[in-house]
Parts: C-alpha cells; structure tokens; sequence
C-alpha cells in the first residue's frame, strides 16, 4: 500500500531525453515535475471506469475519500456525477400517481 512518503518512480530514459530537448528548445525551460504530475492525473482519471468514479464519488460523500484525492481522480466528474444523483432523486419523488391509464 502507498504511504505518502513513497516515491513514483519509473525508468524512463527516453522521456527524460524528451523532457531536457523541450526543457533547452523553451525559454525558461519547462517544469518536468508539474508536467509528470498533470499526465499522472490524466491518466489516473482515464483508467477508471465508470463504475469506479461512482464508487470513489460515493467514497468522498461519506467522508472515506480526501477532497484533494477526489479531485485528482474525478476532476469534473464530481460535479456531473452530483447532478445525475441530484436528477435521479428528483425523478424518483415525482408523484406517478394518475400516470397509467386503467
């Protein structure tokens, strides 16, 4: 299990190379770190299957799930998830009553 003082780290050779020809084309330089920290996010949120973000957004509603962990692996999908709960309770309080014809 990750503990947060453990280190992501892969062998990556050629993306180092990559990152130092980009980091010498640009002035300034670019920022390798929050560069590997944004493709870390993406591809996390991009795994997930729909199944999972409900089961994390269910996570972060009763509080088992941090905020900032919640973010990372929803993003955006935390809001479109609260709406689609938001419609489908509304939708299951409506009175049917009168609906069907007898």
């Amino acid at each position: 299990m990750a503990t947060n003082n453990d280190k992501i780290q892969f062998r990556g050779e050629a993306e180092k190379e990559a990152s130092h020809v980009v980091d010498d084309l640009r002035l300034g330089g670019i920022n390798i770190s929050e560069l590997a920290r944004r493709g870390l996010q993406e591809k996390l949120r991009e795994v997930l299957s729909e199944e999972e973000k409900i089961t994390l957004h269910q996570q972060y509603k009763e509080g088992e799930l941090p905020e900032e962990v919640a973010e990372i692996l929803l993003g955006d999908a935390i809001k479109e998830i609260e709406r689609e709960r938001e419609a489908f309770e509304e939708a299951t309080e409506l009175d049917t009553a009168g609906v069907f014809q007898e």
